[in-house]
Parts: C-alpha cells; sequence; structure tokens
C-alpha cells in the first residue's frame, strides 16, 4: 500500500499552498486535477500570492463564474507527470489552458520566470512543484452572456482571447483585457 496522496490532498496538505488550495476549490479548477490521468502542478506558495494585490484576488473571487480565476490556475497544471529533471528537456509544454510554459534551467530551474523552491511532491495520480511566483496566462477568458455561451460553446469551456503582456507588477506578467464583440467592454485591467 502507497503512502502518496492524490494530488488535491498532496496540495492541501502542505501549509505553504493553502492560499492556492482555497482558490482551485473556489474556482472548480480541482476537478482537472482529480480525473483520469496524471498532473504536473506548479503550486505558487502563499508568499508568491501575496505578490499580488488582495484587491484583484477578491476580484476574481468575486466574478461569477470564476471564469478568470480558473483560467489562471488551469495555467499552472500540465497533462502527464513531469519531475524536475525531465522539465527542461521539451523548453516548452502545453498547460491545461490551452497556453505553452516555458522552461529553463539558468541559474536555476525556472517556469516561465518563476523560481521553483520545492520538487518532485510526489502524489498518486501526478507531481507537485512550487513555485516563488503566480504564473500569469497571456490569454483572458472574454466575458460572454449566459445565452450566447450556451450557443457558442460546450458546457464548462472557456473561450480565450490572445492579448499582449503588460502588467506593470515586479516579477509578474500579465495582460490586459481586450474587447470583443461578445465582451464586456475594456476597463484597462488585467486578469491580475
Amino acid at each position: 500500500m502507497s503512502d502518496k496522496l492524490n494530488l488535491i490532498d498532496t496540495i492541501k496538505n502542505e501549509d505553504k499552498f493553502s492560499t492556492f488550495t482555497r482558490l482551485m476549490a473556489s474556482s472548480g479548477a480541482s476537478e482537472l486535477i482529480s480525473g483520469s490521468g496524471e498532473f504536473t502542478v506548479f503550486v505558487p506558495t502563499n508568499d508568491a500570492f501575496v505578490k499580488i494585490p488582495e484587491s484583484k484576488i477578491n476580484e476574481l473571487l468575486n466574478e461569477t463564474p470564476q471564469t478568470k480565476l480558473h483560467a489562471l490556475l488551469s495555467y499552472h497544471i500540465l497533462p502527464g507527470k513531469v519531475m524536475a529533471a525531465n522539465l527542461v528537456s521539451a523548453p516548452s509544454r502545453k498547460a491545461c489552458n490551452g497556453e505553452e510554459l516555458m522552461f529553463t534551467d539558468v541559474n536555476g530551474l525556472k517556469v516561465n520566470s518563476a523560481a521553483m523552491q520545492a520538487r518532485n511532491l510526489e502524489a498518486t495520480n501526478g507531481v507537485v512543484h512550487a513555485l516563488d511566483t503566480v504564473l500569469i496566462p497571456t490569454r483572458i477568458p472574454v466575458a460572454v452572456t449566459a445565452t450566447k455561451a450556451s450557443a457558442m460553446t460546450p458546457m464548462g469551456a472557456v473561450t480565450l482571447s490572445p492579448v499582449p503582456n503588460a502588467l506593470g507588477s515586479p516579477g509578474i506578467s500579465g495582460a490586459p483585457e481586450k474587447a470583443s464583440a461578445t465582451a464586456a467592454p475594456a476597463t484597462g485591467t488585467s486578469i491580475l
């Protein structure tokens, strides 16, 4: 019998991951790693989330449904189990949100520009690596009305819109919202 836990419980049992655990449960993103298959989860520590203004976190939590938060968290998940030593064998890999994550081992192992702090926390259905910075996707969900969403996308699907990187917070890159035919008017803010 294995003493390993599944990914959700492995993450939940680490005090330094309590913010990520709470956000995953709130947004429903935990369902991504509770199904069949193996996953690699890059978990920002609580200290990484402190770099983000509390007002931005509250904005993501107060969105109904939490589409942006779900997209942000799914950017931290790779399909398949990849141990730290094997990450740079492919310098880019596609996250569960469909965007690429970049890997380098110059000046320490990094995902995009985030440094890995803890590596290879194995679970029954994958592996967890701790990060010092929250990863920000370059595409953000487009806000659509409920009737248009049901006619245009399958249940639970997220529509993403490409936008350039531009967020002034140190150590964090992000993307401002763009308006589209189905989106709410842009306010010049980013996902974070």
